[in-house]
């Protein structure tokens, strides 16, 4: 068994005192919680739901947390959700164009035609449009605020469905119709032979979805490869396709965070402290989208996550084995950062974000594999790349980059860059020592293929009066009149007077000729504030518990359960 160094001793003697204190004074919770799955500029314009048992799509009003059933699906049937916008159709494939792209009919085109009157219920509705069916109009039910309506058509300007409506008129008799104008949050469902089974036209509900299993592992499906727990949400905001949201309980949802963010084949009790992690980060950043909808997103803006497709009953057990636990600091949740991998020392949260947190400190991660995934790293740029790269900088040709300041750690946190359009060069510090060129990690050297490291003053260019250039973007004839760049640092010009000069020794020009590329070698990979996954598997397979994990890697907290 490792032996416990004193630190981790009286910590672990601290919390348990308090984590059994905890269980008599704090109730358990498990709250709802929203997630975006689909949401800005991944929005969809259509999407298959589905459920071995079939689908209840409502309306949800959250004023009074109360639900209207609009449609349910049979076992297996797949409603295609798609936003009642502008479609090109071919076959039964459709593909969301914008306005003036030409949209073809059918089911294409948010202009329709409201006939006669409202409806109590769905089936009401429904009966009233096979009926229309038999007289050759094809119609579908409408939810509405006021009731349930019967609509015809897919037009895709007003005037056509004002032209139409002769058309209906001459089949269902002289009853009332009226144009219904585009809208951008309506939605309808169709079914696999292209039949309307509903339009959603509410402004005071969202449309929901749940299974009709009264079942957790019955889930739905939310297109074609991925099912959720819970409860699936669509709305449309303005001049947007539709947003896609999973609502369900805070604990099932971080089922679907730990086995995308620790492998499941991991040792338990690093999976409990993922679990613990993850919940406590879900808690702290609770309203991080709050302004598309939802709370968390499914990305690593968040946490990843994929929902019921991805659980493992290893991973489900470290959440239920930890349920409601969460980390804090004097009484409040802590910000429980985490990554991949350190490189072998955590790093302190001011030296990244410039943001002091005593709990968020650097510490040695001496039981990370050195065989982890980018725990050893190195990536190489020429110099145009660089300049390319960097251009926003307003550098011109990257001349020099040095390292000048390191954090106690032993990372970057201020680099000087320079170029020919700024030989006095720019200052770039902390996290952007790592974001500038989308760096594994902000822990390395740079070496110039010059042989310098971390190079400062390996520039050798040549002014004259409107330019400054590198010496070897400089080309010349050779006797034989080869034109070539020239490669050395030793170079005589003769001018029109015919006066030699040595630009290798003039004052001008650097002692070196400036690297072509730059490699920076590296370790670890993330931001490295807080607790390194690979480290806390590491922890955890020389024999150290989950809270003994936390408390190493978050300096002074506590676990307590969430009130």
């Amino acid at each position: 068994m490792k032996k416990i160094c004193l630190f981790f001793s009286a910590t672990f003697i601290f919390i348990t005192f308090f984590y059994f204190y905890s269980l008599n004074t704090f109730a358990a919770a498990n709250p709802m919680i929203k997630i975006g799955l689909y949401f800005k500029t991944t929005a969809q314009s259509q999407i298959d739901i589905s459920s071995n048992k079939g689908v209840a799509f409502f309306g949800f009003d959250s004023a009074s947390n109360k639900e209207y059933i609009v449609y349910n699906s049979t076992s297996d049937e797949v409603i295609t959700l798609r936003k009642d916008g502008f479609f090109t159709v071919s076959g039964s494939n459709y593909t969301a164009v914008g306005e003036g792209a030409s949209p073809t009919l059918p089911q294409s085109g948010p202009y329709h035609i409201q006939v006669e009157k409202d409806y109590g219920t769905y089936n009401d509705a429904f009966a009233i449009v096979q009926n229309y069916a038999k007289k050759g109009i094809t119609a579908y039910p409408v939810y509405t605020d006021s009731g349930w309506n019967v609509w015809t058509g897919f037009y895709i300007n007003k005037t056509d469905a004002e032209k139409d409506i002769a058309n209906v008129k001459a089949k269902l008799g002289d009853i009332s119709y009226t144009v219904i104008e585009k809208s951008d949050t309506r939605i309808y469902g169709v079914n696999g032979a292209g039949e309307v089974k509903f339009m959603f036209a509410s402004a005071k509900c969202l449309l929901r979805g749940k299974s009709l299993s009264d079942q957790n592992q019955n889930p739905i499906n939310i297109g074609k490869t991925t099912s959720y727990r819970g409860q699936v949400e669509f709305f449309r905001k303005a001049d947007s396709d539709m947003t896609i949201i999973n609502v369900l309980p805070m604990e099932e949802y971080i089922y679907g965070v730990v086995p995308n963010e620790m492998q499941a084949s991991s040792h338990v009790e690093a999976l409990k402290a993922q679990a613990i992690a993850a919940r406590t980060y879900s808690y702290k950043t609770i309203n991080k989208h709050s302004a598309y909808g939802f709370n968390l997103c499914s990305t690593t803006d968040c946490h990843v996550y994929k929902g019921y497709s991805s659980e493992s009953p290893i991973t489900n057990k470290a959440v239920d084995d930890t349920k409601d636990m969460v980390v804090t600091y004097n009484g409040s949740l802590a910000e429980t950062l985490y990554f991949s991998s350190s490189g072998g020392r955590t790093e302190s949260a001011v030296n990244v974000w410039g943001t002091d947190f005593p709990y968020l400190r650097s510490v040695e991660d001496k039981y990370e594999s050195g065989y982890s995934y980018k725990y050893n790293w190195s990536v190489t740029y020429t110099v145009e790349e660089l300049s390319e790269k960097l251009k926003s900088y307003g550098l011109g040709t990257v001349t020099s980059m040095e390292i000048t300041k390191c954090s106690e750690a032993g990372r970057p946190i201020e680099i000087v860059i320079k170029g020919t359009l700024k030989p006095e060069g720019v200052v770039i510090t902390k996290d952007k020592c790592r974001t500038f060129l989308g760096l594994d990690s902000q822990w390395y050297t740079i070496n110039g293929n010059s042989g310098s490291s971390n190079t400062a003053n390996t520039s050798f260019f040549i002014k004259n009066k409107n330019t400054t250039k590198l010496i070897n973007q400089i080309k010349v004839k050779t006797a034989s009149g080869e034109t070539k760049l020239l490669s050395s640092g030793k170079v005589t010009v003769v001018g029109a007077n015919g006066i030699k000069n040595n630009l290798g020794t003039g004052s001008e020009v650097g002692p070196k000729i400036s690297p072509t590329s730059y490699t920076f070698v590296g370790k670890g990979w993330g931001h490295a504030v807080g607790m390194s996954q690979e480290g806390a598997k590491g922890y955890a397979n020389a024999g150290y518990t989950y809270d003994q994990i936390l408390a190493h890697y978050y300096t002074g907290t506590k676990i307590e359960l969430k009130k």
